[in-house]
């Protein structure tokens, strides 16, 4: 399975290829806005890590783009900080999660592990038809 890095950390890109190294995923990490945009319409993401400093506008807004650029698509949020409110307003703005750096491995992969669950069981259409 593909997950998509949108961060210009390199930091960041050398973090998740260990943390993903010996699993189902394959990252591809991008530098900015617009290459995520071009790799979404290529290829299937079930998770896309954004990172929340990165330039070209605000976070909201940019993961509201990613959300829409493929429908489902999980948008877990890359921050130095973490707390309920950031967590309250990445769910608001159409987003999944949250993950704090320094990136903890278990915490990276049960995080993706939960996402990709909810990615493949597609939850928010099959609520929306049971009456």
């Amino acid at each position: 399975m593909n997950a998509l890095l949108v961060s210009a950390q390199d930091a960041d890109r050398r973090a998740f290829d260990a943390i993903l190294s010996g699993t189902q995923w394959a990252l591809i990490a991008v530098p900015d806005l617009a290459n995520a945009i071009a790799e979404l319409s290529r290829a299937v993401f079930p998770i896309v890590l954004y990172d929340r400093d990165l330039s070209g506008g605000p976070w909201q807004r940019t993961v509201k783009e990613l959300s829409a650029a493929q429908a489902g698509t999980c948008i877990i949020l890359l921050s130095s900080v973490s707390d309920q409110y950031l967590w309250d307003e990445v769910v608001q703005h159409g987003g999944f999660d949250v993950l704090a750096r320094p990136f903890e491995k278990q915490q990276v992969l049960s995080t993706i592990d939960f996402a990709y669950t909810h990615w493949r069981t597609a939850w928010p259409a099959v609520a929306n038809t049971v009456t």
